[in-house]
């Protein structure tokens, strides 16, 4: 009850912040939770300036900005400009009716050649459009070379096989195999989602439609892999709140996460193509079709926003050639402008392995599953995550299918 009370105290005080911001004309303010961007937001707001646009970018803790957005939607008095998530959670908030639909935006951006329209699609809820991407990233492993050169492997792992072998050299040479951690309190869902979906696709998706239990078979399946894998000393320590600078340090030789921490990774120090590559996890079954996580991130604008002449013109400026090729530059970041420079080799390497393998884009746990089951759930993930073991993983199914069934239960 307590950390509830304080979490809805902050909340209004982040609601006092938000409105003062939002009662200025000038600049437009785009609100989000990811200061680990700053140097990048730093980047547009310069370049803005530049074009002629007064922008600034305020940042917060992501479950206070959850919380605020959230109860100042229910309100309607929601901040002009704001980043938000696709899938299940972009059309919760669709669904309050506060949000611009941006449709001409992208027809005009489509017809001039800058996006294709198949960039559109994550933030696409009913037919319409309602967001711009800060980011269309597919989650992939990063690995480092010289580690791998230590450890005798040649190639990056094309098997489930020989990612295990590559593991299991790695151990034998010192170096531990997988970075992974629960920083930030979001993470843990990253290797549950991964190891569904390398197992069993079908499994994935019927989970996140609420037509299998987390108790089921294929569920109980990710958890023994994940625990032998524990067992076996394949992580790195999951408390670390350092987890990008962690692979770029050595502490963990693959890194599987979406491909916006290259970035981060590289202000550590590594330099992406060089010293790290990247490859897209294998499946354990290889007659299994090619599927690859996607994960679409937009800047969303309220219906308010649309009618403040200074928040459409920086709508417009931000899906610009010129504001991409910042955010490709800080934080490295692709957003889908055709016409903006290609972040780093990686991605233009990942992009080339997924069109001629035909990968499937496959919504992230994140906001495929509906957030009354998801945010609980991570708690349980990390749970798991920082005290393996069978039993740990029989509780947290247990937990998370208690909580999963009442939600479909009200649902469906």
């Amino acid at each position: 009850m307590q950390n509830r009370l304080t979490k809805l105290l902050a909340a209004a005080a982040l609601g006092m912040t938000f409105a003062t911001a939002a009662a200025s004309a000038d600049p437009v303010t785009v609100f989000h939770d990811k200061p680990f961007y700053q140097s990048g937001w730093d980047g547009l707001t310069a370049t803005a300036k530049k074009d002629g646009i007064d922008l600034n970018f305020s940042a917060y803790a992501t479950d206070q900005f959850q919380a605020y957005i959230q109860s100042s939607l229910m309100s309607g008095d929601a901040p002009q400009a704001f980043t938000w998530w696709n899938g299940t959670k972009l059309k919760e908030i669709v669904d309050s009716g506060q949000l611009a639909p941006l449709d001409d935006l992208w027809a005009k951006k489509i017809a001039s050649g800058e996006y294709d329209a198949s960039s559109a699609a994550p933030f696409t809820v009913d037919g319409h459009i309602y967001g711009m991407p800060t980011g269309l990233n597919r989650w992939i492993v990063l690995y480092n070379k010289a580690q791998f050169e230590k450890a005798g492997i040649a190639n990056p792992p094309a098997t489930w096989e020989e990612l295990i072998a590559a593991a299991d050299k790695l151990k034998a040479a010192g170096i531990t195999p997988f970075n992974a951690s629960i920083q930030d309190g979001w993470r843990g869902f990253v290797w549950f989602q991964e190891l569904l979906l390398r197992t069993n696709p079908e499994a994935y998706a019927l989970l996140n439609q609420g037509k299998l239990k987390y108790t089921d078979e294929p569920v109980k399946n990710v958890f023994k892999i994940w625990n032998d894998f524990y067992a076996k000393g394949y992580f790195t320590d999951p408390t670390s709140q350092e987890e990008p600078l962690d692979f770029a340090r050595g502490k963990g030789a693959m890194y599987l996460f979406g491909d916006w921490i290259i970035g981060l990774v590289e202000k550590g120090g590594m330099k992406a193509g060089t010293d790290f590559g990247a490859f897209i996890m294998p499946n354990v079954d290889p007659s299994l079709p090619n599927n690859v996580i996607v994960e679409g991130a937009p800047i969303v604008i309220t219906k308010a926003g649309m009618e403040n002449p200074d928040v459409v013109k920086f709508a417009d400026w931000y899906m610009s050639e010129n504001a991409m090729n910042s955010w490709a530059t800080d934080p490295g970041l692709y957003a889908g402008n055709l016409k903006a420079k290609t972040p780093n080799t990686i991605i233009t390497d990942i992009a080339k392995i997924a069109t001629d393998g035909k990968y499937n884009s496959v919504t992230r746990y994140w906001e495929a599953s509906p957030s009354e089951i998801v945010l609980p759930a991570v708690e349980e993930f990390n749970r798991f995550m920082t005290n393996p073991s069978p039993e740990a993983a029989d509780k947290a199914m247990a937990n998370i299918e208690a909580i999963a069934s009442q939600y479909w239960a009200n649902h469906q």
